[in-house]
């Protein structure tokens, strides 16, 4: 019988909160999680995953970023989730399943493979090779108790859109625009921005992107 079941890439809630105490998006990672992270990952099926708390979906979700602008994405009615309808992100990124490879090697594959097919691009970063802003550790509601976000920066030199214009459009906005819509943007968005840009200086006409 063939399994036809969505299987994801986790790892196990325990050992993540064993590191990070705080909840929310985290600047400091503790030095061990990332040198940790591929041996410690493996692959469950979607359904348990998405219902059992004592696994986090490990998400690598990256910020795009173009002379001061960060790309924000308008999620349409025809996107599939219909929880993201209307909402603004400015994280790209996904699930990472056993067709990426090896637990081992499929952080850097598996995100190279979500980055290609939510932008028009064909050299897209791998994991580690570009800076890593933090991570999103959230308890905020049943989605974000069962995930888990990889914050980066991609820094690119000439704008990159969106690949799948039917299901969403993308504007490079600068943190002060973000800001004016703040309402607008989903749950990990909102907290990757009040982590980056304080209440101050988004109110700010000088406010600079965070390396």
């Amino acid at each position: 019988m063939i399994d036809n079941v969505e299987k994801v890439l986790v790892v196990e809630s325990e050992w993540v909160h064993s590191l990070h105490e705080k909840r929310g998006f985290l600047k400091e990672i503790h030095p061990g999680f990332l040198r940790e992270l591929p041996k410690r990952a493996f692959f469950i099926d979607r359904p348990k995953a998405e219902d059992d708390p004592g696994f986090r979906q490990v998400i690598p979700y990256v910020l795009v970023r173009h002379d001061g602008k960060i790309l924000t994405v308008t999620r349409h009615k025809t996107q599939g989730e219909p929880r993201l309808h209307d909402k603004m992100s400015f994280g790209i990124g996904g699930h990472i399943n056993p067709i990426d490879g090896d637990p081992r090697d499929v952080l850097d594959s598996g995100m190279k493979r979500e980055l290609s097919e939510e932008l028009r691009t064909d050299d897209p970063p791998g994991f580690g090779s570009i800076p890593i802003l933090g991570l999103i550790l959230s308890d905020n509601n049943d989605v974000s108790r069962v995930h888990m976000g990889i914050v980066m920066a991609w820094d690119v030199k000439t704008p990159i859109d969106v690949r799948e214009t039917d299901k969403m459009h993308g504007d490079y906005l600068s943190p002060d625009e973000i800001g004016a819509v703040r309402n607008r943007l989903e749950n990990w968005s909102a907290l990757v921005y009040d982590g980056l840009f304080d209440e101050a200086d988004a109110r700010s006409s000088s406010i600079r992107i965070a390396n």
